[in-house]
């Protein structure tokens, strides 16, 4: 059922929300340094608590503490915290398709798995970020659970589960994914992990989040991520959305810019969806989770069937050879979800669903501008060669009469 259209670009958070997302640093500034006294800490806590949110068009509202303010003794590096950071909670995605790339050599510790195109000691000693956690280039293969003071966890998946974390040394503020090895080699997802890992450490966009290495143990593999506040599109959208144009059409041109720079270097990312979109500060967001992602050499097609079903192309469905514009597909999917809160081809069934894709069955309600209609059909066309670039979406009428408001 889709939610209620909302006419403005506010929203409030409740109250449970608020001290929801202020859990994670609370948890890592309360138990990093024992020096703050329980009543100041109740103190902190009733300073964020009180903290207020503008307009999602606008950028968030800074907690400034005073020189009045039951905070005020803390140090700069804590105000900075309290001002910049909040928490991320995940809830039950859309599964993706099950299917799974082929097995390889099976492991006993990751950091021996042997690959004829890929090797993770290779991945370990050649992830280099310019955002690393210790300048000027962080040494993940010295690296350890340890190193980190761990926080909240922001969220738990059938590989593994998400904490908020500080590393010790620098301050840095992460997220840090943990996977148990066993559960990778069970599902044969060695190949896959080797490849989102190569893929992802590669990117530099400010709309994808970065991910910054990786380290693993004796039972478990760490991916170290970037920390976004605001958590999941999906999420946004199921307790504020549907969203109006101006609000959307700044994501839809954000992911068209991410995309553009992943088919620019040959990389398809074939699972496009709110779930997989970081809200950060100011309404900047990141596309993320490459795990089925694939490097696709010029003049070449896959097909392999992943994906979410109700982000399926018809190339997909009908298990036809596919190129990067199966995430054009997506984006289009994508644009008409944020605006009317669901996608357009859902239904009761996935054959139901997978009829409507075939026959581009949509429903476009009066309340939906002309100019975003006509951007949503030429995206959402049967013909691959047919669906408009990402380029031409970017400055689509839709989207430039809304981009002065952003």
């Amino acid at each position: 059922m889709s939610l209620p259209h909302r006419s403005n670009s506010s929203y409030q958070l409740n109250k449970k929300e608020t001290l929801n997302q202020h859990k994670a640093v609370l948890s890592i500034i309360s138990t990093s340094n024992s020096r703050i006294s329980p009543s100041k800490r109740r103190n902190l806590k009733n300073t964020l608590n009180s903290r207020r949110y503008s307009k999602l068009s606008g950028s968030p509202n800074k907690v400034y503490i005073s020189s009045s303010s039951p905070a005020a003794s803390l140090s700069p590096v804590k105000r900075d915290l309290i001002n910049n950071l909040y928490n991320n909670y995940k809830i039950p995605s859309r599964e993706s398709s099950p299917v799974k790339p082929p097995q390889i050599t099976s492991i006993n510790t990751l950091g021996t798995v042997h690959h004829e195109k890929s090797n993770i000691n290779n991945v370990v000693d050649t992830t280099k970020s310019s955002h690393s956690l210790t300048s000027p280039t962080m040494k993940i293969k010295s690296m350890n659970k340890d190193d980190f003071e761990f926080g909240l966890k922001l969220g738990k998946g059938k590989f593994g589960k998400v904490y908020c974390v500080k590393e010790k040394k620098s301050g840095f503020i992460c997220a840090l994914k943990a996977m148990n090895k066993k559960d990778i080699e069970h599902y044969r997802l060695e190949r896959q992990f080797i490849r989102e890992v190569e893929i992802q450490a590669s990117l530099n966009h400010p709309n994808i989040a970065k991910l910054y290495g990786y380290f693993h143990d004796e039972k478990r593999v760490y991916m170290i991520m970037e920390y976004m506040p605001h958590g999941e599109l999906y999420k946004l959208l199921e307790s504020h959305g549907p969203f109006n144009d101006i609000i959307a059409s700044s994501f839809v041109y954000q992911i068209a810019d991410a995309l553009d720079y992943l088919h620019q270097r040959r990389i398809i990312h074939r699972d496009i969806k709110p779930e997989n979109i970081l809200i950060g500060p100011n309404n900047q967001i990141k596309l993320t989770d490459f795990g089925w992602s694939i490097i696709n050499p010029y003049g070449t097609r896959r097909k392999t069937l992943c994906g979410t079903i109700d982000y399926l192309s018809p190339e997909l469905i009908t298990s036809k050879e596919y190129d990067q514009t199966v995430d054009v597909w997506a984006l289009g999917v994508l644009m008409y979800e944020l605006l009317m809160g669901s996608p357009p081809f859902e239904e009761s069934t996935k054959e139901m669903t997978y009829k409507r894709i075939m026959k581009v069955d949509i429903e476009f309600p009066q309340t939906m501008s002309l100019d975003a209609q006509n951007l949503i059909k030429r995206i959402l066309s049967t013909d691959p060669r047919s669906r408009l670039s990402l380029r031409d979406i970017k400055r689509h009428p839709w989207i430039l009469r809304n981009k002065e408001f952003w």
